[in-house]
């Protein structure tokens, strides 16, 4: 089975030109194997918003394949949550495992924020279910808006919900309650409402597997921005400094947090629970496959170092895509019209 293919002119850290040459294969997997798919998805040259109609607001289903450099593999899993053998839950704890990362996303029914005079806010019991998908909408986050009635996004995921000001809604029975969190990052009653935007770092993490978006915080400061330059974040008045530090290749990566900060080989065991309603603990290797990449500059031919960018595990279509890049440094982006330059990619 072929790999699909492309080359771009890209920089490394520090600034040094490269090219890259890209190979992606896709696998249909099953419980204790993969499989080389019939038909193998292109290389993405763009983001694929999972809402087609409202791109800037969505959650993706994948992330251009077009970036000439990433410091780590993304690691990303588009998942549901599957009760153990459909039996309705109030909670589980869905849990990822790719070789030596490991997260875990614990996801509730719908709950209800209740006021009661001598408990305070409390949640209500969570109502019960079989399955639920796990996306960043269904994490803390979201839109708020402050008593003047200004709109103010929680940073680190601006899709998703539970995010609100005092002062900024009518009643308390108004505001949704996230179906998911991080265990090492429960979810309080009292921390669906803030008394200042400028507390959102007191806010819980948004607990997911897919993919963030450039918009996200921390992965927006990586591109150059000052957090500071946060629209609200400063309450002195002064404007906010313009000097902006040099790019962070950690913006290129798209994985959630605490799954893109390792270089994967390619051959690890994975295990994916309670993100399969008939098997409780979905396990496979992943296929060990890398390509042989080469790059022609001129009369030279040189062998590329394969390195695994992405992989993109699609439990619910039951796809994995996988992503290698191989890169070289060469003299400059003005060369790229006075020599000849090819590449070749093949099974290893």
């Amino acid at each position: 089975m072929s790999w699909q293919t492309a080359m771009l002119p890209a920089y490394a850290p520090g600034g040094r030109p490269i090219i890259s040459v890209l190979a992606k294969r896709t696998y249909v997997i099953a419980p204790g194997k993969t499989t080389p798919a019939d038909e193998q998805l292109p290389i993405y040259n763009a983001d694929i918003p999972a809402e087609p109609d409202n791109p800037f607001s969505s959650e993706l289903i994948a992330e251009t394949d077009l970036v000439g450099f990433k410091p780590f593999t993304d690691v990303v899993v588009l998942a549901q949550a599957h009760t153990p053998r459909g039996k309705r839950a109030y909670h589980i704890e869905c849990e990822a495992r790719i070789g030596p990362i490991r997260k875990i996303v614990r996801v509730y029914g719908d709950r209800r924020l209740e006021s009661k005079a001598l408990r305070g806010l409390s949640f209500s019991d969570p109502e019960p279910f079989e399955s639920r998908s796990i996306t960043y909408r269904n994490a803390y986050g979201g839109t708020a808006k402050s008593k003047e009635g200004t709109l103010f996004t929680y940073p680190p995921n601006p899709l998703g919900k539970g995010f609100y000001l005092k002062g900024g809604f009518e009643d308390i029975s108004e505001i949704p309650v996230p179906n998911q969190e991080d265990p090492e990052s429960p979810i309080q009653p009292e921390s669906l409402v803030l008394g200042r935007y400028e507390e959102w770092r007191k806010g819980p993490k948004p607990a997911s597997f897919g993919w963030t978006r450039q918009i996200f915080y921390p992965r927006w400061t990586y591109a150059g921005v000052l957090p500071e330059m946060l629209a609200g974040a400063f309450a002195d008045g002064k404007p906010p400094d313009t000097r902006a530090p040099k790019l962070d290749f950690r913006f290129f990566q798209g994985a959630s947090e605490g799954m893109g900060d390792r270089v994967l080989a390619g051959n690890e065991h994975v295990v994916l629970t309670h993100m399969d309603p008939a098997c409780p603990q979905f396990e496979f290797d992943l296929p060990g496959e890398a390509p042989a990449i080469s790059l022609t500059l001129g009369p030279t031919t040189h062998a590329l170092q394969p390195v695994l960018q992405t992989v993109l595990i699609d439990k619910e279509n039951g796809l994995l895509t996988m992503v290698f890049r191989g890169s070289r440094e060469y003299g400059g982006i003005e060369e790229l019209g006075t020599m000849r330059i090819d590449y070749a990619v093949s099974p290893a």
